[in-house]
């Protein structure tokens, strides 16, 4: 599990005005993780798929919206290659 502290740091904020919105960033990154058949239940995390959690986090908080004028927004680069190992592959 990722903590709102270890977000706060990997987000370098350190004031508590987005702590919600960073706690349901945490959330739906695990949620959509898991929703891809990422096995989310190990506790601690292996190290990988907990900093896949915090790139999505940084993703998210940045990019708060999907698309804007200028460019679309994608998942960042290398989420898909710290996860791998741990996807669920089914045929």
């Amino acid at each position: 599990m990722v903590t709102l502290a270890e977000a706060k740091q990997h987000l370098r904020i350190i004031e508590t005005d987005f702590d919600d919105e960073v706690g349901s960033m945490i959330d739906a990154a695990t949620d959509h993780l898991s929703s891809i058949d990422v096995d989310m239940t190990a506790d601690p995390l292996p190290p990988a798929l907990h900093h896949a959690v915090l790139l999505l986090v940084g993703h998210f908080f940045e990019y708060r919206e999907a698309t804007n004028a200028e460019q679309l927004r994608f998942t960042p680069l290398g989420v898909d290659r710290l996860i791998a190992p741990y996807r669920s592959v089914s045929l």
